[in-house]
């Protein structure tokens, strides 16, 4: 496997050749096929090394078999009160209201 950043003759002459395609392909406009050397130079470093960057990852939580990741248990003290209401009161509706009336008659009845 070859080194993309290394300079070499075969290198340099597939960067340039591939300069003066893009550069075509484009229409031929007044930059010139120097204009697209760092382009070109992106693509042929992809092409001579594919599988560049593909460094596998450990995941930062722990896996079950089936590669779902296990959330530790102690997430569940600090979930708070479940019924839903902020003020943990679980006595009023929380909005959004249904109809306007609804609305009116929660102000009145708070």
């Amino acid at each position: 496997m070859e080194n993309p950043l290394e300079n070499s003759p075969e290198r340099d002459a597939k960067i340039r050749a591939k300069a003066k395609e893009m550069w075509i392909t484009d229409g031929k406009p007044t930059c010139g096929p120097e204009g697209y050397m760092e382009a070109a130079t992106d693509l042929i470093g992809m092409e001579i090394n594919p599988d560049a960057g593909e460094i596998p990852v450990d995941s930062p939580v722990p896996l079950d078999a089936n590669g779902q990741p296990i959330e530790d248990a102690k997430i569940q003290e600090n979930l708070g009160n479940l019924g839903g209401s902020m003020d943990e009161q679980d006595d009023r509706q929380e909005v959004p209201f249904g109809t306007r009336e609804e609305e009116e008659q929660a102000l009145k009845n708070s």
